[in-house]
């Protein structure tokens, strides 16, 4: 009987390890255009704009892979936050402010 249980439960643990390798894990170019098509269906952006996005947020993905301590971190977020104000004009920039959870996604 115990060494039913025992295979039981090796046979349990190595199904769940193979189910958590299943998980996809996204490239930085994927995650970019994922998050530039987030901030363009929110804000109505043109396909210029998206692509300039796209880039960037594929850059900041791949920035982020490095290991980077937490300062550096904290100073890549405030150079996102920045690039990203200075390609929206105002009325995007407030309505991207009134979405605190879609813009902290973006610069962190």
């Amino acid at each position: 009987m115990k060494k039913l249980i025992a295979a039981l439960t090796l046979l349990l643990a190595f199904t769940i390890n193979a189910n958590a390798q299943d998980k996809k894990v996204l490239s930085s170019a994927e995650q970019g255009k994922k998050e530039a098509a987030d901030l363009t269906a929110y804000l109505g952006l043109n396909e210029t704009q998206n692509a300039d996005f796209a880039r960037l947020f594929e850059q900041k993905h791949q920035t982020l892979e490095e290991a980077l301590t937490p300062e550096r971190k904290k100073e890549l977020a405030r150079v996102i936050e920045a690039k990203i104000r200075a390609s929206l004009d105002a009325d995007q920039t407030n309505k991207l402010e009134k979405n605190p959870e879609l813009f902290k996604r973006l610069i962190n």
